[in-house]
């Protein structure tokens, strides 16, 4: 995951690499990424609300947003 953080806000979020080798993986992946990503950007945090049925999408998600922002501030 590669955001963008400026004036300590963040500005971008880009999905890198994400679960893509299966129909249902994408499926789910193209339906909730936009989400995720949306109120990420609207939480300025990695705070979210889980889509139900992408349980592991979420995991990944946040855990990796988390990340990014730890990094961040470093």
């Amino acid at each position: 995951m590669k955001i963008n953080v400026v004036g300590g806000k963040i500005t971008t979020i880009d999905v890198l690499k994400y679960p893509n080798d299966e129909r249902k993986s994408e499926s789910i992946n193209a339906k909730v990424l936009p989400t995720y990503k949306q109120e990420a950007l609207s939480a300025q945090s990695s705070h979210i609300q889980q889509v139900s049925g992408a349980t592991e999408t979420y995991k990944g998600f946040k855990g990796s947003l988390q990340d990014a922002l730890n990094q961040a501030e470093d």
